[in-house]
């Protein structure tokens, strides 16, 4: 009598997803085997306060600098953070004046408080601890664009550092519809970096692994450049975690997403600073 051969039991759904998953994380996390970083944290100890200079991709949904602001305060540890966001849509390093930024007193120098009746209130002068900068999304990559962009991350690193204070370069991230970015703009940042002996937060890498770690989570806009609120939450968790080689696992910032979502988003935050930087 012959039998029917036995059928392979499929795994169910929630089986095959996490196994896709882990499948991926396996196939991104080798990225960072060819990176080497020369500056591995910030050269400052105590950093209290941050300007940071480039253009829409920090603006967009009310502002990086407020997500990072999130992260400090909902951090038991980190008591506070001076943020000061300086942006031209659509610039380039070269269109920044950056002397002119830090060494004017009038910047900050008073705030408006709108919970006591809109109230002047005369701020005393707060030192830059450092600078992160931004270039345009195809300035580092572009044919026409990539000589300036290392000629003013030179020029930048060097009128802060004349200052007394620490620049650092963001690295930006691959449009969606162009994941391929994420070779040219490695490179390209790496070499920018090292030879100016400057940190890099690795945002765009935090955006690679996790457009192949978690595809349902949408980074960007329609244009498919700009931020989600997912895609600035990303960027200031990395910023967060090499700022103060701390993990945001856990941090209750939301910033209108979900907490499932966030905890995506976190630990892939922690893993990219942590391979990038190669700390344990």
């Amino acid at each position: 009598i012959r039998r029917p051969p036995r059928s392979t039991p499929k795994p169910s759904s929630a089986a095959s997803d996490v196994y896709k998953r882990q499948a991926l994380l396996c196939f991104t996390a080798p990225i960072f085997a060819d990176l080497d970083p020369s500056v591995k944290s910030p050269r400052s100890e105590n950093i209290q306060s941050v300007m940071l200079v480039g253009n829409s991709f920090f603006y967009y949904n009310n502002s990086m600098h407020h997500y990072l602001g999130a992260l400090v305060k909902h951090d038991p540890d980190i008591q506070s953070l001076k943020r000061r966001s300086i942006t031209i849509n659509g610039s380039s390093l070269s269109w920044h004046d950056m002397d002119s930024y830090i060494n004017n007193k009038q910047l900050g120098s008073f705030s408006i408080d709108t919970k006591n009746d809109n109230k002047y209130v005369k701020n005393p002068f707060q030192k830059v601890d450092a600078v992160i900068m931004m270039d345009c999304s195809l300035c580092p990559v572009h044919k026409d664009t990539k000589n300036d962009f290392h000629k003013y991350v030179k020029q930048h690193s060097d009128t802060i550092r004349e200052n007394e204070i620490e620049p650092m370069l963001i690295m930006t991230w691959p449009y969606k519809n162009r994941p391929e970015m994420i070779h040219a703009l490695r490179k390209e940042f790496l070499q920018a970096t090292n030879e100016n002996n400057i940190l890099l937060i690795p945002v765009g890498e935090a955006f690679h692994l996790t457009n192949n770690s978690y595809p349902e989570i949408n980074l960007y806009q329609a244009d498919n450049r700009h931020p989600s609120v997912a895609g600035t939450y990303l960027a200031a968790a990395v910023i967060f975690g090499s700022l103060f080689q701390r993990k945001t696992e856990g941090n209750k910032a939301l910033m209108g997403l979900s907490k499932e979502e966030t905890l995506k988003l976190q630990k892939i935050a922690d893993q990219t600073v942590r391979d990038f930087f190669q700390r344990n």
